[in-house]
């Protein structure tokens, strides 16, 4: 008997798959991304910061510190101009950019204008060539309808709470302005164009967050137990803005302390409201 196998033809090449490229995985970004809501105290938020400032020392100084320099130059160039010796058309256009450049404030909000201009005033540029303005400002209309809900979540406080944050809007302005002078009010504008900016994006912002962390060091010195709320943090932003902007009604009626009389009264009574009377609040 036969036992071949006549049906075995020629031996056939194996084939040899192409080996597969070797893929690594997806590299971890070393920074770790910080959670507002992590910092205990409002040292912590002013630590991390300076830490992050360090670290992009170089880039700081190229996008901000050189900038602001050259600012402050300017404002010196400007404030040495004897303005009262000028004539014709020329004496309206300095005082034009001695009043856009913020040149006859003192130091504190003079260097208060240019780091709100650089920082903020610097993305709401860039928003605007990108989305256009509508689309940049569309956030805003939202703003009426939280501070709405903020004073109906707090009831009765949120009054006490406005009354008093007004107050201190009004005598800030008046520091600002060096008593209330119209010609430094470029200051107080843009304060509040970018704080109603900053309050339309929400409470993520670090706005909210150190507020929120102030709040709570302060409480803990007076050994109170916090509670401050976004809802506190919008109608404070919002009576701060409103007294920084009623405020200039002495600075067209040239009433020197007009700020900080009123301001005072407003600020004494609704600190006082806030912490004497017991009002009922709605869990946030």
């Amino acid at each position: 008997m036969d036992y071949s196998d006549n049906t075995v033809g020629l031996p056939k090449r194996p084939k040899v798959l192409e080996k597969a490229e070797k893929v690594n995985p997806p590299k971890k970004n070393g920074k770790k991304k910080t959670d507002m809501t992590e910092f205990e105290h409002t040292w912590e938020l002013v630590y991390h910061f300076l830490v992050v400032g360090v670290r992009n020392l170089k880039k700081m100084i190229k996008l901000f510190i050189i900038p602001l320099g050259i600012a402050m130059a300017i404002n010196i160039v400007l404030e040495s101009i004897p303005t009262y010796s000028l004539q014709g058309i020329i004496r309206p256009i300095a005082f034009f950019f001695i009043f856009i450049t913020a040149s006859y404030n003192s130091l504190i909000p003079r260097t208060l204008f240019w780091v709100i201009v650089f920082t903020i005033g610097k993305k709401l540029v860039v928003r605007i060539k990108k989305e256009g303005f509508s689309k940049t400002f569309g956030s805003l209309k939202n703003l009426p309808g939280s501070i709405r809900n903020s004073m109906k979540v707090l009831e009765k406080s949120s009054l006490f709470i406005l009354i008093a944050s007004t107050g201190f809007g009004f005598v800030a302005a008046n520091y600002l302005t060096r008593n209330n002078r119209f010609d430094k009010v470029s200051v107080i504008i843009l304060l509040v164009i970018a704080l109603m900016d900053t309050l339309s994006r929400g409470n993520k912002t670090t706005l909210f967050t150190a507020m929120k962390l102030i709040h709570k060091d302060l409480a803990g010195i007076a050994r109170k137990k916090p509670n401050f709320t976004d809802n506190h943090v919008y109608l404070t932003i919002s009576g701060f803005s409103l007294g920084l902007l009623g405020n200039l009604i002495f600075g067209v009626i040239k009433f020197d302390f007009g700020g900080y009389i009123l301001g005072g009264i407003l600020l004494a009574v609704g600190l006082a409201l806030v912490h004497t009377r017991k009002n009922g609040v709605k869990a946030h």
